[in-house]
Formats: structure tokens, C-alpha cells, sequence
């Protein structure tokens, strides 16, 4: 009886350090967005000057539009990011949010989603830093 007890008490302790090593991965790798991915690395700065979200997904979170030239009506060299914030951002649906000079929108992932077609997209993610 007394090997049949620590026989559990050993499964149940391997089950719950595998359910807090999983956590851990989970919430590192996609900061707990579904299909978020984070790089170790800040990677290269977008040349973009205007970002405008076209779909808040959270506060924190927005599907956006990166913008070369923000005043050309049609603007050839933009492109669909994802804008991550931080604990303090609140995007909405068509906010208009100019880069200021000495900083710019480093891309730090990328973000995969299902269009309402059932397209898989991936996009890069980006922080304004």
C-alpha cells in the first residue's frame, strides 16, 4: 500500500510540474494571444510613418495599416501589420497614430489569423519603440 501511495503522489507531482512548464512556454511565446508569436530579438524598423488600425482585436492589439506616406491618398508601399501595445494602450477601430521622430515601428513577431473567407493570414507584429 505504501509503494501503491507514493507511486500516485509521484504522478500527481509530474503532472503538475508539466502543467506549470506548459504555462510557462504558453504565455511566453504569444504573450496569451492566440497566434501570436514574439521574437527573442526586436528585429528591423518599418519605414512607416502613420499606422492607422483598421480592427481593434483588444485594447493591447490591433490589425493595422502601416503607412509610408501618410498624407497620399493611395499609398503604394503600405502594408498590414499587427500594432501591440502595451498595458496602457486602448486602440479602436480607424485611429490614426503618427510615428514620432526618433522612433519607429520595429517589428517584435508576427501574428497569424483566419479571415472571415477561412484564408489563413500571417502578419507582422510591430511596437512603436
Amino acid at each position: 500500500m505504501k509503494n501503491f501511495l507514493i507511486f500516485i503522489a509521484g504522478m500527481f507531482s509530474m503532472l503538475f510540474l508539466g502543467a506549470l512548464f506548459l504555462a510557462a512556454t504558453y504565455s511566453d511565446s504569444n504573450a496569451g494571444y492566440p497566434g501570436l508569436t514574439l521574437f527573442e530579438e526586436d528585429g528591423k524598423c518599418f519605414n512607416a510613418r502613420q499606422i492607422v488600425t483598421f480592427q481593434a482585436l483588444t485594447p493591447d492589439l490591433a490589425l493595422s495599416l502601416a503607412k509610408v506616406n501618410p498624407y497620399a491618398i493611395y499609398d503604394e508601399n503600405q502594408f498590414i501589420v499587427a500594432l501591440l501595445g502595451d498595458e496602457n494602450s486602448n486602440f479602436y477601430d480607424d485611429q490614426k497614430i503618427n510615428i514620432p521622430k526618433g522612433k519607429c515601428a520595429k517589428r517584435v513577431g508576427t501574428y497569424q489569423y483566419t479571415t472571415k473567407e477561412n484564408v489563413k493570414k500571417t502578419v507582422p507584429v510591430v511596437e512603436i519603440k
